[in-house]
């Protein structure tokens, strides 16, 4: 090896030393429990609509109680059940609730829900399927998250007010290590009207102080 070689190889090797090790992400376990709230744990999430920039907005929900299998977020103002689905938010209300989650949960489970939204005068009965396909590291503005990915089809028909139906994709990310799901991308296409693309995505996450703290996820 010549002397240019050498330089070349050693200039190489000493760079190499320069950067920083690799950074250990978080593993996730073969099966997740239910999650488990506690008064003062907080999340804020970001809302983005494709169709109607006017209504994308930034809002934290802190757990104000939690009674038996009943969570209550900011006063009251949302709710979740036993499994960490809505069945109250800011918007409107699911009977029993929207179904998107299902515990234990592992990869290739699947399951189905059927639910009533209402929000104001109008109602819509919904069935949904899921299907968790997998996991995956879901990077957001938050952090990085080990998350099982679940895939959602749903249909949806109005039941009071102006009526209407349509068919619905949805995408979320859930991860135990925060409780929720940490990132969603929602496709909505009505019948008569123009498809609306949302997403929502964690921003934050403020754990409960130590008094009260979430345990951790099996």
């Amino acid at each position: 090896m010549d002397l240019s070689s050498i330089v070349a190889s050693a200039a190489i090797a000493a760079s190499a030393a320069s950067l920083p090790a690799p950074v250990a992400q978080p593993a996730l376990p073969a099966q997740a429990d239910a999650p488990v709230y506690a008064i003062g744990e907080q999340w804020t999430f970001r809302y983005t609509n494709d169709l109607e920039p006017t209504k994308n907005s930034t809002f934290a929900q802190t757990v104000s109680r939690v009674e038996g299998e009943r969570t209550e977020i900011n006063g009251g103002s949302v709710v979740l059940d036993a499994n960490g689905n809505n069945v109250k938010t800011a918007s409107g209300t699911f009977e029993p609730s929207d179904g998107k989650l299902q515990f234990p949960m592992s990869v290739g489970k699947t399951w189905s829900s059927s639910s009533i939204y209402r929000s104001g005068s109008w109602a819509s009965a919904v069935e949904r399927q899921a299907t968790v396909v997998g996991v995956e590291q879901v990077r957001t503005s938050a952090g990085v998250f080990a998350a099982f990915k679940i895939e959602i089809t749903a249909s949806w028909s109005g039941t009071e007010g102006n009526r209407g139906e349509g068919t619905a994709r949805e995408t979320d990310w859930y991860a135990p290590a925060v409780g929720r799901i940490v990132k969603m991308d929602y496709f909505d296409r009505p019948t008569h009207g123009a498809p609306t693309p949302t997403h929502v995505e964690l921003v934050g996450f403020k754990p409960a102080p130590a008094a009260s703290a979430r345990p951790a996820s099996q």
